[in-house]
């Protein structure tokens, strides 16, 4: 899903002749977002997972 949307983008720029400077920097705030989000989801989902086993350890 990720790497389609970011065939999308590419496809879009090069179709539109519009690669410039300011696109790139565009694209690279974008991806740059995108891996701190998947970054936090990820320690988030760690962060369940272990109070989950933390609990069945020592609650029941």
């Amino acid at each position: 899903m990720l790497a389609k949307g970011l065939q999308e983008i590419i496809k879009t720029v090069i179709e539109e002749n519009s690669l410039q400077p300011e696109t790139i920097m565009e694209i690279g705030e974008w991806l740059h977002s995108l891996e701190f989000l998947t970054i936090k989801v990820i320690m988030f989902s760690f962060s369940v997972y272990h109070l989950y086993e933390f609990t069945i350890k020592h609650v029941l």
